[in-house]
């Protein structure tokens, strides 16, 4: 009695196990990558550029790693350098080409190069063109390299952003305490999404650097409604004024004064002034989902700060080496 009862624990363990075995690992979370390369490169047609750009745009869909919008801070751009090539005679006579795709995984605003890889590439055509595309068109999306290379640049990246995270954190509030709040949020938003501190660290430093923007910037515009109002107190300053009392968001903590204001001043007037907003309905606008907005809103402020900076583009485009 005591061996079959063993016998069934054992089962039940094995059966345990196996169910475990069976499922999936979690996947880890993946860095988006856009392809890209310049407009115009010599030697290589924009025909052959488009074969190789969907190539790999193709493999980092397949991998996770595709980007969907059109600004992205990690880009993977390439390198041919063509190592053999010769002509065969014949009618009409052969073109054979041997080189090396280098690819790169670049952080644009970063400016690093996270890893490269090099894959071997040949092709064969009645023109050199031809043989460039065939060449390309070799390149399988599946590729055993290219899908390595892409899961540990993707690594890479989340390890590097993962062990940064405090140091630009610090970075960040420093540069709040300066009044520059957009560079801030830049640095802030360097770090990718799949880093696993970026919701219980980053957010939290972005929301708070992003509220002192925001009621900088508020009070800013209130001080200017108000020097505005009291020099004129008549209906063209009441115009004016609003203009700046209008950019006062509700999440600003003078938000109240600023609605004290718009109060006090059409009362004045004693006309109905379109002060370019409607307080409740904005109030009732900003309870919808206010976390996530926010989110938005600090990714944008840095991403236009990153915009204009006109930083030079930090890839290699296509460098082609004979």
């Amino acid at each position: 009695m005591k061996a079959f009862r063993f016998i069934l624990c054992a089962i039940a363990l094995s059966c345990g196990f196996n169910a475990l075995a069976q499922e999936p690992a979690q996947e880890a979370p993946k860095v988006p990558v856009a392809v890209v390369f310049p407009e115009q490169v010599p030697y290589i047609s924009i025909e052959a550029q488009e074969i190789i750009k969907n190539k790999l745009s193709a493999a980092c869909a397949r991998s996770g790693m595709g980007a969907t919008d059109d600004f992205c801070q990690f880009i993977l751009t390439s390198a041919i350098s063509i190592t053999d090539k010769y002509v065969n005679p014949g009618n009409p006579p052969k073109f054979f080409e041997k080189g090396d795709l280098t690819i790169y995984v670049v952080d644009v605003l970063g400016k690093k190069t996270f890893d490269s890889t090099t894959i071997p590439i040949q092709g064969v055509g009645n023109a050199e063109e031809q043989a460039h595309i065939k060449a390309f068109k070799a390149l399988s999306p599946q590729n055993p390299n290219l899908t390595k290379f892409l899961a540990g640049a993707n690594t890479k990246i989340v390890n590097y952003y993962e062990g940064q995270i405090d140091n630009i954190i610090t970075q960040a509030q420093s540069l709040a305490k300066v009044y520059k709040y957009d560079e801030a949020l830049f640095k802030l938003g360097l770090v990718p999404e799949a880093c696993p501190s970026y919701s219980s660290k980053v957010v939290p430093a972005a929301a708070d650097i992003y509220q002192k923007y925001i009621d900088d910037q508020a009070n800013r515009n209130l001080a200017k409604a108000k020097a505005i109002w009291i020099a004129g107190q008549d209906a063209s300053a009441a115009a004016e004024a609003a203009e700046y009392l209008a950019e006062i968001m509700p999440e600003a903590k003078c938000y109240p004064e600023s609605v004290a204001l718009s109060k006090e001043i059409a009362a004045r007037v004693k006309a109905d002034i379109q002060y370019y907003r409607d307080i409740e309905a904005r109030d009732n606008a900003q309870q919808y989902d206010l976390a996530k907005k926010k989110i938005s809103a600090w990714r944008d402020v840095g991403v236009a700060y990153g915009n204009h900076q006109k930083a030079d583009v930090y890839y290699t485009a296509w460098p082609v080496r004979y």
